[in-house]
């Protein structure tokens, strides 16, 4: 048989284009963000540089979870979902998966998405929804590192700011707040070369707070808030929590975790990760309050500590 491309007549492709173009101009569903069959993934929010990491990292030793590395690109995929919706399943889901596979961190996944492409456009069209081909992903990805039919997460401070999109798409979806004291958090990102100034990174602390504070004031039964200081002062009484949380079996090797480092994509290649290959500590408590003159104390005060109060911290100074 031959490989050579049948010809398609220039009338056929102008009426496609017609009928395209009508199809964004004139009401029409297209497909919708899920169907009547429903997930339940989890998603570890917050802001960054507050214990996500250590959390993945723990819950990743979890025999039956797995979580990628971060995704990034989750909002983009709903957002481009939603406006172009009406396309054909095929070119949808190439869109997608691309949205997915040239975000310039997925890398770290080590994989390609064409297998995943070609599984996809066989899908029934009950199936056929954003819901559908996110899940799909999470556990192709988990089936190339060995979990297949784990229970996926996500782990990608970023979605901290598409909270009640992700949830449009995913109606039982479970959320996981992590909150840090946000002079340790500003002074962490600074470290990590993430920002270059403690100001710019508290705003975004503060911003990461606000957003999932708020959205877990609208869904409170969806979210889980814990403190990054608990995380390591009481590890076993924390992580027992959020696998009650999530009704998973909690098992004590899984503080032990530090030995999966290896297997977690991208915390092995970025060098802000690398204390997580360490044994759980509670050595970083406080230690942004020891880093900061007198001067910047006094001026990240007055910047988040509202917020600080809020939460029940110290105030960055005095």
């Amino acid at each position: 048989m031959s490989n050579i491309p049948v010809a398609i007549p220039e009338y056929i492709i102008r009426l496609y284009d017609w009928i395209f173009f009508y199809k964004f101009v004139l009401p029409f569903p297209g497909h919708s963000l899920h169907t009547a069959q429903r997930y339940r993934p989890f998603f570890i929010i917050g802001s960054g540089r507050s214990g996500n990491t250590l959390l993945r990292r723990i819950l990743y030793a979890h025999p039956n979870i797995h979580i990628p590395p971060e995704t990034y690109a989750l909002g983009q995929c709903i957002r481009a979902f939603r406006r172009y919706r009406m396309m054909p399943w095929q070119d949808l889901t190439y869109l997608i998966l691309s949205k997915l596979e040239y975000y310039p961190e997925f890398g770290a996944f080590q994989i390609s998405l064409r297998p995943l492409a070609e599984q996809l456009l066989k899908a029934p069209k009950s199936n056929r929804s954003l819901a559908y081909i996110l899940n799909s992903f999470y556990l192709y990805v988990a089936k190339s590192q060995g979990k297949e039919g784990a229970r996926w997460g996500d782990k990608t401070p970023l979605n901290t700011f598409y909270l009640d999109r992700i949830l449009d798409v995913f109606p039982d979806a479970q959320f996981i707040h992590i909150i840090r004291d946000g002079c340790d958090v500003a002074v962490s990102y600074r470290q990590a070369g993430i920002y270059k100034d403690i100001f710019s990174a508290a705003d975004r602390w503060v911003a990461s707070v606000k957003a999932a504070k708020l959205f877990t004031k609208r869904h409170p039964q969806s979210v889980l808030e814990i403190r990054y200081e608990n995380l390591v002062s009481q590890a076993g009484l924390t992580a027992k929590k959020v696998c009650d949380f999530l009704e998973i079996e909690f098992y004590e090797n899984m503080l032990e975790s530090h030995s999966f480092v290896s297997e977690m994509g991208d915390v092995p290649l970025l060098q802000h990760h690398q204390q997580i290959m360490n044994p759980i500590s509670t050595s970083n408590i406080g230690k942004g309050r020891q880093l900061l003159t007198e001067s910047e104390k006094h001026l990240l005060q007055q910047k988040i500590g509202k917020y600080l109060s809020q939460l029940g911290y110290c105030p960055c100074e005095g």
